[in-house]
């Protein structure tokens, strides 16, 4: 018997497609969207509806990185992976092969860690003005309610910001499974220190404790790491070394990553403005009513998008090895699952929240109407399929989604910003509208053009 259940778990395991790299991103964004959905329950019993709305609205302001990191990460992760293709792994995580590749992965990231810290530092200097005057505004709190943990959670952003080029050379060295741990372990902290904030009545002092955490975990975990001390001290050990490809960033990452940075930048439109502007316009209560839908759909694509995210590096070193047919083997296994996966979860949150409300009327004044989940969920499963074809595309190191990123961000802005002042469903529809009925189709477009050259 002890056989059956075994072989009965390894069919399981086979027909979700996974190996330890998707179980261990699966474990750590499972996990996140369990906690998030505990908290998600607790944040309505502990703080105040305006509080929410400050909660949210947080979350969606500091999502404005996105300006500062332009891409780096994405593109370090690329140039990782076609690069590290050339090395071997040893025990220990030492790397070994031709010395050019090992100097030109230190220099990548000597060069990552300097263009991090400079952005992290202008980050915090900006949202420290930015977010402030808007929140001053805007917002319906005392400002000491509210400046002490804005404060606080920025700087912790910060300190995230900076050590991110270094953890996404990890992920392109192909260590996907040891990161997505690391996050899990600095998410059950970070949400265990968020419950007992709440719990203690700690008010909007619960959203800093995630990304604290997560920062002080991350340079504890990053110090000890065996393949970037090699990395760091290659960079002295080899300066002399013949035929060296040193990356520079006006040669080797700028031309990728200014169309990254753009289509990045795009994202925060596509993705975060919404909440901001219902609570410029209809204010933070309706704001955190959003704000919460949007952080629980946010996660369901998270988890859904695991397959794919997990098999960036697999597919960058097919690409680079001119591996046509498995780097589409590979695609169409976990764009499936990806898929298929988002559109289960966000439709069980649906009925789940239409039969909860039934029992608790009261939950559903802290989330949108109907019409509104449903078009939002509408667009989450779209915007699953839409993750995983850019990936399939960035994995050539191109960048073919810029024309559509800024057109997509144009559009929801100005829809979105145009039809907040009239309710928060009329702004859903602007955004949800935009999303399937211009980039999914668009993306697909595009997406076939790779696949017929791959072919």
């Amino acid at each position: 018997m002890p056989g059956a259940s075994t072989t009965a778990v390894g069919r399981l395991i086979r027909l979700a497609g996974m190996d330890i790299h998707i179980f261990l991103t699966l474990l750590s964004r499972g996990w996140s969207v369990l906690a998030g959905g505990g908290t998600a329950l607790l944040i309505p019993a502990f703080l105040t509806p305006a509080q929410q709305g400050y909660y949210y609205t947080f979350a969606s302001v500091l999502a404005a990185q996105i300006f500062f990191e332009l891409g780096l990460n994405h593109v370090l992760t690329q140039l990782t992976s076609h690069t590290a293709a050339h090395l071997r792994r040893e025990t220990h995580g030492v790397l070994s092969g031709d010395q050019k590749w090992l100097v030109g992965l230190s220099s990548l990231l000597r060069l990552a860690a300097r263009w991090n810290a400079t952005m992290a530092t202008l980050f915090f200097a900006a949202a420290l003005a930015g977010g402030g005057y808007f929140f001053s505004l805007k917002g319906t709190l005392p400002i000491m309610e509210w400046l002490p943990p804005w404060v606080a959670l920025i700087g912790a952003t910060a300190l995230n910001l900076a050590m991110s080029a270094r953890l996404a050379i990890c992920e392109g060295l192909g260590e996907v499974g040891q990161i997505a741990r690391l996050r899990m372990h600095q998410s059950m902290v970070g949400y265990a220190v968020l419950w007992v904030l709440l719990f203690s009545h700690q008010g909007l002092w619960a959203a800093v404790a995630v990304p604290a955490a997560s920062a002080v975990m991350a340079i504890v975990w990053l110090s000890r790491h065996a393949t970037l001390k090699q990395l760091r001290g290659a960079a002295y050990n080899l300066l002399d070394t013949d035929g060296v490809h040193r990356y520079t960033w006006r040669r080797d990452i700028f031309p990728l990553q200014w169309r990254i940075a753009l289509s990045w930048m795009s994202g925060y439109f596509i993705f975060n403005f919404l909440t901001p502007i219902v609570f410029s316009q209809q204010g933070p209560v309706d704001a955190g009513r959003l704000g919460l839908a949007h952080t629980i759909f946010w996660s369901i694509l998270t988890l859904g998008i695991s397959w794919v995210s997990a098999k960036v590096p697999a597919m960058s070193a097919h690409v680079a090895r001119h591996e046509r047919k498995e780097l589409n083997a590979l695609f169409d296994r976990v764009a499936k699952r990806t898929v298929g996966v988002t559109a289960l979860c966000v439709a069980a949150f649906v009925l789940i929240v239409e039969i909860g409300g039934q029992f608790a009327p009261a939950v559903l004044n802290r989330i949108p109407p109907l019409p509104a989940l449903l078009m939002m969920a509408s667009a989450t499963v779209a915007n699953a399929a839409i993750f995983a074809m850019a990936v399939y595309m960035r994995a050539h190191k191109e960048e073919p989604l810029l024309g559509q990123s800024l057109v997509t961000a144009v559009l929801i802005a100005v829809g979105a910003y145009g039809m907040a002042g009239h309710s928060l469903t009329a702004a859903v529809a602007a955004y949800s509208s935009v999303t399937l009925l211009v980039a999914l189709p668009w993306v697909t477009i595009i997406y076939t053009t790779y696949r017929r050259r791959s072919e």
